[in-house]
């Protein structure tokens, strides 16, 4: 895979695609030859018709946004990370995560505990973990991650975890299973994209776990140009709610 970052005058656009030595790449500056891209290094300069081009490698960032397969709704970046930093998950954590869907958060997660830690992901769907193991394998995280079908709601005995990451429609269900299966002190961290939703977290509130806050993260590009720059009409908005919870002693609240 190559990133083909495309710059002519203030106009800028970045390509994605997988270089063939003989096709012909168009871009809005001119055409790439593959050929010229065969035994170019990383960071070379491609003079076009009317601009330069850049190859890059991409990020995986690059190809969660324009390359992965998509087998359901996915948690984006903008959200990945700000999940990942609110419970702390750093090398060698154990981490749980129930609904991986196409595997989005699954991989910001092992790429966060590398392959000294663990994830296991659970799904209810075979066609998310099997799409969730394809992309783990595209992006070269696939040791580092368990996959199981299976549904959390049922508990997960025997086994603990640092945190838990849950994408599913009923996530109070499946913080009262998983209890036993959280460290004391543990956080776990729920993404949801109604208000009704979030709300009905706060029945377990007391009973083994602590609602500490919930969150929602907006992205806007910034338009930078020479003499105009100035924030982007559009952006990336409500894509769903994060809670965060931390697991501590007590049982039912009544």
């Amino acid at each position: 895979m190559v990133l083909l970052f495309v710059v002519s005058g203030e106009r800028r656009r970045g390509y994605l695609f997988r270089a063939v030595e003989s096709a012909v790449y168009s871009t809005f500056a001119g055409v790439v030859r593959g050929a010229d891209l065969a035994g170019a290094r990383w960071g070379s300069r491609l003079e076009l018709q009317r601009g330069v081009a850049y190859v890059l490698p991409p990020s995986r960032y690059d190809l969660m946004i324009h390359d992965l397969e998509r087998a359901t709704q996915v948690i984006y970046p903008k959200d990945q990370g700000f999940m990942v930093s609110l419970a702390g998950v750093g090398p060698g954590m154990r981490i749980l995560e129930a609904g991986v869907g196409s595997g989005f958060l699954t991989a910001a997660l092992a790429a966060a505990t590398g392959c000294r830690g663990r994830v296991v992901g659970y799904d209810v769907r075979r066609d998310a973990i099997e799409a969730t193991r394809r992309n783990l394998e595209a992006l070269g995280l696939g040791g580092c991650v368990e996959l199981r079908l299976g549904d959390v709601r049922n508990g997960v005995p025997g086994e603990e975890f640092d945190a838990v990451f849950l994408d599913m429609p009923d996530p109070w269900e499946a913080l009262q299973a998983l209890r036993g299966s959280v460290r004391p002190g543990g956080s776990a961290v729920v993404f949801v994209p109604t208000y009704n939703q979030l709300e009905k977290l706060l029945a377990v509130d007391g009973d083994g776990w602590v609602f500490i806050n919930a969150y929602e993260v907006l992205v806007r590009e910034i338009e930078v140009k020479r003499g105009a720059v100035r924030p982007s009409p559009q952006m990336t908005g409500h894509t769903g709610f994060i809670a965060l919870l931390r697991r501590v002693d007590g049982g039912s609240s009544g």
